[in-house]
């Protein structure tokens, strides 16, 4: 009887904690106009079949040809800057680890040269101008040399450790029913910290996260020494946020905002 007891009381503890979490929403004391945004534009735009992209990127740098010794460069590719640097720290991480076989196939993608593709092969092996990952600069194909990807170390070690330095398997193979792609272990995406650990942590798709974001409308998450505030809006004229001197917004390509704020330790 008192194991029964004490376990209705951990439960109803537990509950109240979860329903708290849920909730109660922080103090939010500082005010940011999102005028100078769109919704179409940042790290977190969703781009699939049934989600267009509205605005091309405007930051593209090239990747550099010897980014790492690990990675073959043999064509001029381009991603958003601000992809680049996750993307060659994830690529030491990697040689650290015995990874020494990578070589990257596709990035960024102009509209033109997705049509031409969709053109060739056909809806079976690729998607209309417009509605590819790969026009947004934020997306990359990385193959392995030694064998396919996802039998591969360095597929086997992306998987794992991509959402380290940012990126995200965008097309798992478990997830074909929400992002309407066949598995492509090659195709990785930039979102950023702390979304892919979050992300990974859950197991969801893109498609899954944006979603949860919609619903839950914040989270506060440490990774590694640095504290994140993620917080979702609709609001298309201003949030309240934490305070903040790190703050990046991104729209959803759909019909709101993510705010990530970086938090200073006190």
């Amino acid at each position: 009887m008192k194991k029964i007891i004490f376990l209705f009381i951990f439960a109803l503890i537990g509950f109240q904690v979860f329903t708290n979490e849920q909730v109660n929403a922080p103090d939010l004391p500082q005010q940011l106009s999102l005028a100078s945004y769109s919704v179409s534009d940042g790290d977190l735009v969703l781009v699939n079949r049934d989600v267009a992209l509205q605005e091309e990127p405007d930051n593209l740098a090239t990747i550099p040809y010897d980014i790492a010794d690990n990675v073959i460069v043999n064509s001029e590719y381009f991603l958003e800057e601000q992809a680049i640097e996750p993307l060659e720290q994830l690529f030491h991480a990697a040689a650290d680890a015995g990874i020494e076989h990578f070589i990257i196939n596709s990035a960024y993608r102009s509209g033109t040269l997705q049509k031409q593709l969709f053109d060739q092969y056909g809806a079976d092996y690729s998607l209309p101008a417009g509605y590819s990952e790969h026009q947004t600069g934020l997306s990359i194909d990385i193959g392995s040399t030694v064998g396919k990807m996802e039998n591969a170390a360095e597929g086997k070690w992306m998987e794992q450790h991509a959402a380290e330095f940012g990126y995200i398997l965008r097309y798992p193979k478990d997830k074909v029913d929400i992002t309407g792609i066949e598995y492509e272990p090659w195709h990785f995406r930039y979102i950023g910290l702390p979304h892919s650990i979050k992300m990974q942590q859950h197991a969801f798709a893109f498609e899954e996260y944006i979603a949860y974001l919609k619903e839950k409308q914040f989270y506060k998450m440490k990774v590694n020494d640095t504290t994140y505030f993620v917080q979702y809006t609709d609001n298309k004229t201003s949030v309240n946020t934490l305070e903040s001197k790190n703050i990046k917004v991104s729209g959803d390509n759909v019909s709101g905002y993510i705010i990530t704020s970086v938090l200073e330790e006190k």
